[in-house]
């Protein structure tokens, strides 16, 4: 048992009165025995008396999560495109590739434009979750016989790719299902197993070239699927970079594609609408007019689709629009999540500019 600091002052005490009683009363040589005696007690009693405690500091709060930027989160899960080619009418590009905002002018200007590679994406966030979309724009819809013939073309496409996260607490988040549009259908891809089916069935696992989620893009018409296809007779692989590169041949398997803001581009352009402007075909979200598709005239009028203009795999619960101005709902419609799934948004920038949520 360690002696209290209280005993061993004690003890010391009775015993320096001791020796010195012992040195007055011995005289000779016993005096320096006595004196070394003491001084080898003292350091004993010294080492066994009980060390000052240490202050305690509370117990230290773990460090906040330094969460990433939207563009951050975009550049991380930006997926790789497998872009089927038989021509370079299969180039992704912007919807201005031509340098202006008109619709109705991009089947005539394809072969002149700027077909640099552009993605548009958005990020939306709600308590539990991030929702990234990317849209991929090309000029032309086409068939591989003459359009004349087929009748299966159309002026401007753009498909589109939904990817779910959970924040969980961790930085960039853990990736949970990605879905893809190809034409009329919505795909619904998992990489967390607890995700199931709801309205849509699902079609498959995701894969992964490190985090980004693999797609592939059909030749002519431009279907997006997150599970493997046979693409001919050529194919093209995008992945996100920093800049706009233009592919140097049909079958080029490294092009960078950038970035681009649905918000910041599109968007601001959605009340520029009718014939010869960016955008047509008018419906009513929620009551607010929004384009629901591109503005066109070849082999068709308005057959492509903007971001917010889908109506596909809604039922009687989701409106045009929702999978990406509302895609909390429209996922839970879509899927079933396991867990937490909030619907409270603390960033929808499109729900806010019309005015249906605060932020």
């Amino acid at each position: 048992m360690t002696p209290s600091p209280d005993v061993d002052i004690m003890m010391l005490g009775h015993f320096a009165a001791a020796v010195t009683t012992l040195k007055q009363e011995e005289p000779g040589p016993w005096r320096g025995t006595l004196s070394v005696l003491a001084l080898l007690v003292v350091l004993t009693l010294s080492n066994c008396a009980s060390p000052t405690p240490e202050p305690t500091s509370p117990a230290s709060e773990p460090p906040p999560v330094s969460w990433p930027s939207y563009e951050e989160l975009a550049h991380h899960y930006a997926p790789v495109i497998r872009q089927g080619t038989a021509s370079d009418q299969d180039f992704i590009t912007a919807l201005d590739f031509d340098g202006d905002w008109i619709g109705n002018n991009n089947w005539e200007n394809q072969p002149t434009g700027d077909l640099s590679a552009y993605v548009y994406y958005s990020v939306v966030e709600t308590e539990t979750h991030w929702f990234l979309f990317y849209s991929l724009f090309h000029p032309r819809d086409y068939t591989g016989d003459p359009c004349e013939d087929t009748g299966g073309c159309h002026e401007n496409d753009m498909e589109s790719i939904q990817i779910v996260v959970a924040k969980d607490g961790i930085p960039l988040g853990r990736l949970q299902t990605v879905q893809t549009l190809a034409h009329s259908n919505i795909y619904l891809y998992t990489v967390d197993p607890s995700v199931g089916e709801n309205a849509l069935k699902v079609a498959g696992s995701v894969e992964l070239e490190e985090t980004h989620p693999i797609v592939y893009v059909e030749t002519f018409g431009h279907g997006i699927y997150a599970h493997r296809q046979i693409l001919v007779p050529y194919k093209v692989v995008y992945r996100v970079g920093e800049q706009a590169k233009v592919p140097e041949s049909f079958d080029d398997d490294d092009v960078s594609y950038k970035l681009v803001s649905i918000y910041d581009t599109l968007w601001m352009h959605r009340d520029e609408i009718g014939p010869g402007r960016a955008f047509d075909q008018p419906f009513d979200y929620r009551g607010h007019t929004l384009p629901s598709a591109i503005d066109g005239e070849d082999y068709g009028e308005d057959r492509a689709n903007t971001p917010w203009g889908y109506n596909q795999a809604t039922g009687e619960t989701l409106l045009r629009g929702d999978w990406l101005l509302d895609p909390a709902k429209a996922l839970t419609y879509h899927a079933h999540f396991e867990g937490e799934f909030s619907t409270t948004y603390i960033y929808n920038p499109y729900l806010a500019d019309l005015e249906l949520i605060s932020q």
